[in-house]
């Protein structure tokens, strides 16, 4: 699999940050980053795990880190796209916020921003969706305003959970902290987007949204749902489930991204401060919903599904969540193998039940039709490059690990072919990763192959198969790589790799 050398070296103004963590008091987790932030001078990461999905080449494409001022002025007026003209732009980005990490109730959401329920969304927030809303917008008529709300943003989530707030300010300061985790992401932007990955995690966990529901707050007479921090009981089963949901949007952002460049996990599974008890999420936005009802009590939820015991997460948000689990965790248990290891019966034992608990669960999803969501696609991506990656240190020596991994990858393409990916306009930014993992795959195999082909032979239909899977992965990463910068970089450098090993 390809490696993350590096990125390239880049100047970072981290005062912002600072004042952030000063601000907002967040526990030790973001200040630990910041630390290790201020110690890569000058400010140069290097990830060399041999189960990273990156290439370095990537980075050579990549714009160059804008500095970030802290000392943010208003902006006047004149600056400002008028809000009949932002309005449609926000209802574009709503239409495809579920690939960005929205997680809150779209409904609610729209009648809070026009006023009509008791709470509007906090600044940081609205700041955060309006930054989205252009960026998406395509247009340069409003893409002219994208840094002045880009800088509006980060001025308002310094102090977004300083002074006085309403008991939802942190749960929409997660929901902006997720979405500029992403949006940094998706224009390159990779420390900044670790910084607000961090933040994210850091307030899920110290308000204690991985304990909702907690079979352990039952036994001993507490309250079902977060209650520590700034948290108060949730008005309703929507804004509770809004609170399922933001943890494991949080997770599962975490679980793809510190994967993809093989960072160490914001989240521990073994540590008890950090145990997993809350249910799985529900499919907040999707028709009924309102039927759905989490569980009176869990606990365990992560380590139980890992244990391969059944669960009662059937849900789109829970598949995902699951898939991003699965892709973290075989990632991390390859990257531990070398042929000299001395523990080698235990990893073995780790290698088939991580194999096992991959396959059922790719025999569990949904079939991926010509109607499959956007999020159905990235769930079978990430199931699929999981065994990608789990069997990767063996496909040069074993047969039959060689033919899972082209399997799953043949799988990928197949999925993709049955979508109409020209009609989703947007997509997660992770399957650009998954793509590339996909892709690898074949070129090591038409590499396979024409070692043991005769020179000047036909081509025999096996190798034009795969040549034909690797352009429909291409084909594929063009659709969307106008509109994400990660994509049109990991496209390029996937171009150039396979134009030099065909030269």
């Amino acid at each position: 699999m390809s490696k993350l050398a590096s990125v390239n070296s880049r100047n970072l103004d981290l005062s912002l940050y600072k004042t952030h963590i000063t601000a907002t008091g967040l526990p030790p987790l973001s200040r630990s980053f910041l630390v290790t932030l201020q110690s890569r001078s000058p400010y140069t990461v290097s990830l060399n795990s041999s189960s990273l999905l990156f290439d370095s080449n990537i980075f050579r494409f990549c714009i160059p880190l804008k500095t970030i001022n802290s000392k943010f002025n208003s902006i006047p007026d004149s600056n400002e796209i008028p809000l009949v003209k932002l309005e449609p732009l926000i209802h574009n980005f709503l239409l495809h916020s579920s690939q960005f990490g929205f997680f809150l109730n779209v409904r609610r959401f729209k009648e809070a921003l026009l006023g009509h329920s008791g709470q509007r969304p906090a600044p940081v927030l609205l700041d955060v969706v309006h930054l989205w809303a252009i960026h998406l917008s395509g247009s340069a008529e409003f893409t002219a305003y994208e840094s002045n709300y880009l800088s509006r943003a980060l001025h308002t989530a310094v102090n977004a959970l300083s002074g006085v707030h309403s008991g939802n300010t942190v749960l929409y300061t997660t929901q902006a902290e997720v979405l500029l985790t992403l949006y940094f992401v998706q224009n390159t932007r990779f420390l900044e987007a670790k910084y607000h990955l961090s933040t994210a995690v850091s307030l899920v966990i110290s308000s204690g949204l991985h304990r909702i529901r907690s079979a352990e707050s039952y036994a001993t007479g507490g309250h079902s749902t977060a209650s520590r921090g700034s948290m108060t009981p949730p008005r309703d089963g929507i804004e509770e489930c809004e609170r399922i949901n933001a943890f494991w949007t949080v997770l599962t952002v975490n679980n793809c991204w510190t994967t993809a460049d093989g960072s160490p996990s914001n989240i521990s599974y073994t540590d008890p401060d950090t145990r997993i008890d809350t249910p799985w999420p529900l499919d907040l936005n999707a028709p009924g919903s309102h039927s759905q009802v989490p569980p009176e009590s869990s606990f365990g939820t992560v380590t139980a599904f890992l244990g391969n015991q059944p669960d009662s997460g059937t849900s789109m948000a829970a598949l995902h969540a699951k898939a991003a689990i699965l892709f973290e965790q075989a990632s991390k248990l390859a990257s531990q193998y070398h042929p000299n290891m001395n523990n080698k019966r235990q990893f073995y034992a780790s290698f088939t039940s991580a194999d096992t608990l991959i396959e059922r669960f790719k025999l569990s999803l949904p079939t991926v039709h010509s109607h499959s969501s956007r999020e159905m696609i990235v769930t079978h991506s990430l199931a699929h490059v999981a065994t990608i990656q789990l069997h990767n240190p063996f496909v040069m020596d074993t047969d039959a690990s060689r033919s899972r991994v082209i399997t799953s990858a043949r799988t990928i393409v197949a999925n993709i072919a049955q979508v109409p990916l020209n009609k989703f306009g947007y997509i997660d930014p992770i399957m650009g990763t998954l793509f590339m993992a996909a892709c690898q795959v074949f070129v090591t195999e038409l590499k396979r192959l024409r070692r043991h082909r005769p020179m000047n032979s036909p081509v025999p239909p096996e190798e034009r198969f795969v040549v034909d899977a690797t352009e429909t992965i291409l084909a594929a990463m063009n659709i969307f790589a106008p509109s994400c910068q990660l994509m049109n970089s990991q496209l390029i450098a996937m171009q150039r790799r396979i134009s030099s090993f065909s030269t």
